[in-house]
C-alpha cells in the first residue's frame, strides 16, 4: 500500500496502524509483549502543486458574476503563492514573521471551461455549434475587446512564484480567458463539460485504481490525457470550481434539444426540468470525478451556484443538505424547491434575486454530486453567486485547497503515555546518498554493529516531541522532530489526529511509522485482541473491526485467520506467522484431541 503525502509547514502522515497484544487465555487484553512492532512505509512525496479548473457560465445573465470572479483572481494566486492564508504577513501564530499559514504551492495550473456541450446535434436559438459546442476543451480564446488582452493564449496559465512572475500580471492573462461572455448556448452542461474536461481517454498515473474511461456525446473520450493534456499533474491537489446560475442539463438522450422530439412539449427554459429521465444519472458524475485522483483527499468540488447567501455554510462548517437539498419539504428550505412560477409559466421560481445584478436558480443536481462527494471524503463547500463580493466564497474555497495540501490523518487514536508521549518511533530511510545529518535531529540507527543501511540508504531515528499543552488550538512544540497531533490549528482542520513534524522530511525519503501498542481499553472500537466469544456471534462482532478478522477459538480474541504467513503480513502483522498446527496442538489443555486446521496469525514471542 502506498500513500501520499502533503508537504505542510507541519507535515502529516498518513499511516494504517493496527493495534495489537498478546491474549491470555481468559481473551483479556494484556500489555504487548517485547517485540509488538507493527508499521508501515510510505515514500514522502511533497505536494505542492495546484490544478484549478473554473467552469465559468457564458448565458447572457453571467457579465456581473464573471466580473466579481475576476476581481479575486489576483488574490487567490497571491495567497497559494505565499502560504499567507489571512495575507497578514505572519504565520500561524507562532510570533516569527514572514513564516507562511501553510507551504506555499510551487506550481499553479489554472483552466477555464464553459458549460456549452452542444445540443445533440440539433440546432438550437442562440447554440452556435450543435454538435459538441466547447465540449469541455480548455478555453484559448482571449477577449480581444478588454484593454491588454491577447486574441488567443494556451490552454492553461502555469504560475510558478519562484519564476519571479507576478500574481498580478498572471491573474490578469488569466482574466482574459475567464471572462467567458454571454453568448453562449442556453443548454448548460456543467457536469457533463468537466468530467469530460478532467478524465482521461484510458487510465493513467493518477487514475484511481480500476479507472474505466466514461464515454461522452457520439461515443467520444474525455480530454484529460488529449487535447487538456498536461493540465491534471500526478501528484497535485485538483479543485473544480463551477460557477453558474442555472441547474445542470447533461443529457443522457441527444433527443432532448429536438425541437419537434419527445421532448419538444415543453418549454425550453422547463425542459431539462420537466424530463429528468433524458438526464444522465448524478452517479455518473459522482464516481467519475472520484475516479480521478488516487487519494480523493486530493479533490476539491466547491460550486459557486443558486443558493441563498444565508444558506451558505459558516467558515469549518459542512453545508446543511437538509435545508438545501432533502426530498422532505418540512427540511428543505422553501427557496430550494425547484417548480415552475406561477406568474409566467414558462420559468422556474428563482433560488435567489438580487436587485441589479439578476437571478439564479436552485442547482440541485450539482449539490447532490458535492454532497455525495463530502460523504466519499473529497473537499466540498456551497457558495453563493448571488453574493454581491465572492471573496468570502473564494476564501473558503482556498481553505479547503490548503486543507488538501495538508491532508494526512491516522485512522484512529493513539494511546497516551503518563508523560504524553506515544509509543512509536518514527524513522526515516534518507533519498540515495543523503545522510541522517540532512535532515535536523534525526540520528543514526544501530544495531551493535553500526548504522542500519537500507539498500544503501541511511536509515535514521527521528526523535519524538512531547508537547508541553494538548488542548485543542495549542501550537505545535517548538523542538526538532515529531509528535502526536492531536491539537494544533493546522492539524484540527484536516483530522483529529496525525503525526506532524516540526521539520519537514526531503522529498523522496521513506517514513516509517512503528508502534508499540496494547489494546486501549473501554475504547468501544474493535480490533486485533479484542474480546469475542467463539462462534457466530464473536465473528459478527470482529468483522465490525475489518472483514479479515474473524473470533479466534483458542485466544478467544479477534484474531486473522491465515493459510501462509504472507496472509499476515498483508494485514500488516509484520513479525507474525500463520500457524498452521491443529487446534489441539496449540491449546490441548482446552481443545485436547480437536483435529481442526488453527490457522491464525501468531506473534511468536507470545508463546
Amino acid at each position: 500500500m502506498s500513500f501520499r503525502f502533503a508537504r505542510p509547514a507541519l507535515g502529516a502522515l498518513v499511516t494504517a496502524i493496527l493495534l495489537t497484544a498478546c491474549i491470555e487465555r481468559e481473551g483479556r487484553p494484556l500489555s504487548p509483549c517485547t517485540s509488538v512492532t507493527l508499521e508501515q512505509e510510505v515514500t514522502l512525496d511533497n505536494v505542492d502543486e495546484v490544478d484549478l479548473l473554473f467552469l465559468v457560465d457564458n448565458s447572457f445573465s453571467m457579465s456581473q458574476e464573471q466580473a466579481s470572479l475576476i476581481t479575486e483572481l489576483p488574490r487567490i494566486v497571491d495567497i497559494l503563492a505565499s502560504g499567507d492564508f489571512d495575507q497578514d504577513g505572519d504565520g500561524p501564530g507562532d510570533g516569527e514573521m514572514n513564516d507562511p499559514d501553510f507551504e506555499p504551492v510551487r506550481s499553479l495550473h489554472i483552466g477555464v471551461i464553459t458549460p456549452d456541450m452542444g445540443t445533440g446535434g440539433y440546432p438550437v436559438m442562440s447554440c452556435r455549434e450543435p454538435d459538441f459546442g466547447d465540449d469541455g476543451t480548455l478555453l484559448t480564446r482571449g477577449r480581444t475587446d478588454i484593454a491588454g488582452c491577447m486574441a488567443s493564449y494556451p490552454p492553461f496559465f502555469t504560475f510558478e512564484p519562484a519564476s519571479g512572475s507576478s500574481p498580478a500580471d498572471f491573474a490578469r492573462d488569466v482574466a482574459c480567458v475567464a471572462t467567458t461572455g454571454t453568448d453562449g448556448c442556453g443548454f448548460e452542461q456543467q457536469l457533463e463539460a468537466m468530467l469530460k474536461a478532467l478524465s482521461p481517454s484510458a487510465p493513467t498515473s493518477w487514475t484511481a485504481d480500476g479507472y474505466a474511461p466514461p464515454t461522452f456525446f457520439r461515443s467520444t473520450y474525455g480530454h484529460a490525457d488529449l487535447v487538456n493534456d498536461g493540465f491534471i499533474r500526478p501528484n497535485s491537489v485538483l479543485a473544480i470550481i463551477p460557477l453558474t446560475d442555472e441547474e445542470d442539463c447533461s443529457a443522457r438522450d441527444p433527443a432532448l434539444f429536438d425541437a419537434s422530439g419527445p421532448y419538444s412539449a415543453s418549454n425550453p427554459n422547463l425542459r431539462c426540468f420537466a424530463s429528468p429521465e433524458a438526464l444522465h444519472p448524478i452517479d455518473r458524475y459522482v464516481d467519475g470525478l472520484l475516479a480521478l485522483r488516487r487519494d480523493r483527499s486530493h479533490l476539491v468540488y466547491a460550486p459557486i451556484v443558486g443558493i441563498p447567501e444565508d444558506l451558505v455554510p459558516a467558515a469549518g462548517e459542512s453545508p446543511d443538505w437538509d435545508r438545501l437539498i432533502s426530498d422532505d419539504p418540512a427540511l428543505r428550505d422553501d427557496r430550494m424547491e425547484e417548480r415552475v412560477d406561477p406568474t409566467s409559466g414558462t420559468r422556474l421560481v428563482p433560488s435567489c434575486n438580487v436587485p441589479g445584478r439578476g437571478e439564479a436558480y436552485p442547482p440541485i443536481r450539482m449539490l447532490r454530486v458535492a454532497q455525495r462527494l463530502e460523504e466519499a471524503g473529497v473537499g466540498v463547500t456551497a457558495q453563493s453567486i448571488c453574493q454581491e463580493s465572492f471573496q468570502g466564497a473564494l476564501t473558503r474555497i482556498i481553505d479547503l485547497v490548503r486543507v488538501a495540501l495538508n491532508q494526512g490523518c491516522l485512522p484512529r487514536e493513539l494511546n497516551l503515555e503518563a508523560d504524553g508521549s506515544v509509543s512509536c518511533d518514527v524513522l526515516t530511510v534518507m533519498p540515495d546518498g543523503m545522510g541522517c545529518a540532512a535532515m535536523p535531529g534525526a540520528e543514526p540507527r544501530t544495531n551493535g554493529g553500526g548504522p542500519v543501511v537500507e539498500d544503501g540508504r541511511a536509515v535514521c531515528v527521528v526523535p519524538q516531541v512531547v508537547p508541553s499543552e494538548r488542548t485543542e488550538g495549542s501550537p505545535p512544540p517548538g523542538d526538532v522532530g515529531w509528535f502526536y497531533d492531536t491539537f494544533t490549528p493546522e492539524g484540527r482542520a484536516s483530522c483529529d489526529q496525525r503525526i506532524a513534524f516540526t521539520v519537514q522530511p526531503p522529498t523522496g525519503a521513506t517514513v516509517r511509522l512503528e508502534c508499540y501498542q496494547a489494546v486501549p481499553e473501554g475504547s468501544g472500537e474493535v480490533h486485533v485482541g479484542t474480546f469475542c466469544e467463539p462462534g457466530e456471534a464473536g465473528n459478527a462482532l470482529c468483522a465490525t473491526g475489518g472483514e479479515a478478522l474473524t473470533c479466534d477459538p483458542v485466544t478467544r480474541a479477534c484474531g486473522v485467520p491465515c493459510s501462509t504467513s504472507a496472509d499476515c503480513r498483508g494485514a500488516g502483522l509484520v513479525g507474525f506467522d500463520c500457524d498452521g498446527r491443529a487446534v489441539g496442538d496449540v491449546d490441548p489443555a482446552h481443545h485436547a484431541g480437536d483435529p481442526t486446521p488453527y490457522g491464525y496469525c501468531t506473534n511468536p514471542t507470545c508463546g
